[in-house]
């Protein structure tokens, strides 16, 4: 009996010894990312400790005050890259010239890296954005203007970004090949669950796990990989009926908005408001939808999917079809 005894509550000990351990292990990981930040003279025991200006008792929805320093990425965008994904979310690039004069200047700001990682994963963004500006490009509510003649209009356009989603994609394992870096898995995910938008089901069959599994890489080398955390998330949010989770995945997107030790890019913000949009159109919560959906203009005024969704859902709210 004493034996048993003695076992009990080692086994006990030993349940508790692993309790802490876990529980420490998430302040862990918040401590080792802000040593490598640019704190600014203050320590991570401090910035940890404060409450940076966040209201807690506020909604949950503004995500603009994080931390005062800057997370550091694998690999940062290059300014060409930002001006090709800020062009795309404020639609800016009405047709192929300028989009590819957007392309070609990112391409050659990738190619210009000395780094090879850094410039595989920037070539990967160069090709990401490409496609997806090609799959945004019409307003799929006016058909009756798209010239079906034209090689660029939407009989084509699934191809023609399915291409360039392709490039990105070997550019990414490429990349994987020299280092496992948490950029490359985050553009891969993200790569790789447009693609699943733009070709088949049997594509999807095959790849479509691929999304979380490569997001959650991406998290666990980078804690503060904004992408990364949404993408891990975003399959619950648009899967079909039944398989979403409506509820938890915008919990955990708002979560997303609220932990001032993840990093948001204006492009990361975007992405999540509208999955939450998407969550409330899902249950038919309209004027919540359109809330969300809204909050994308305060970034890019201009937004095409914004306002494509957000007349959409005000056609189901006055019962049309």
């Amino acid at each position: 009996m004493k034996k048993i005894g003695r076992t009990i509550i080692s086994a006990a000990l030993l349940i508790v010894f692993a309790g802490l351990l876990f529980a420490e292990s998430e302040e862990e990981m918040k401590k080792r990312i802000l040593s490598t930040a640019d704190l600014s003279g203050e320590s991570a025991a401090e910035i940890m400790a404060a409450d940076d200006g966040i209201d807690k008792g506020a909604d949950s929805s503004s995500g603009q005050k994080r931390l005062p320093s800057t997370f550091p990425r694998d690999v940062p965008y290059t300014k060409e890259a930002v001006a090709f994904y800020e062009a795309h979310y404020d639609h800016k690039i009405m047709n192929d010239i300028v989009r590819k004069s957007y392309y070609y200047a990112s391409l050659d700001a990738a190619n210009a890296l000395t780094d090879e990682y850094s410039k595989l994963i920037s070539l990967a963004r160069a090709d990401y954005y490409y496609g997806l500006s090609v799959m945004e490009s019409f307003d799929l509510t006016s058909l009756d203007k798209i010239d079906l003649g034209d090689s660029s209009s939407a009989v084509n356009i699934n191809d023609r970004a399915g291409e360039y989603f392709d490039k990105a994609i070997a550019e990414c394992n490429d990349a994987l090949k020299i280092k496992k870096g948490s950029d490359a898995y985050s553009t891969l995910a993200q790569a790789i669950s447009m693609n699943c938008t733009a070709k088949n089901v049997a594509y999807v069959l095959a790849n479509g796990l691929k999304v979380r599994s490569n997001a959650k890489k991406a998290v666990a080398l980078d804690y503060s990989n904004g992408l990364g955390q949404f993408m891990v998330i975003a399959q619950d949010a648009y899967a079909p009926w039944p398989f979403c989770k409506l509820k938890s995945s915008r919990k955990a997107l708002i979560r997303i908005l609220d932990d001032k030790y993840i990093r948001i890019e204006r492009c990361d913000a975007q992405m999540i408001y509208a999955a939450i949009g998407y969550t409330f159109y899902k249950q038919k919560k309209w004027d919540k939808a359109i809330e969300w959906y809204k909050k994308i203009f305060e970034i890019y005024p201009q937004n095409f999917a914004a306002k494509q969704m957000i007349r959409k859902i005000e056609d189901r709210k006055a019962g049309k079809k």
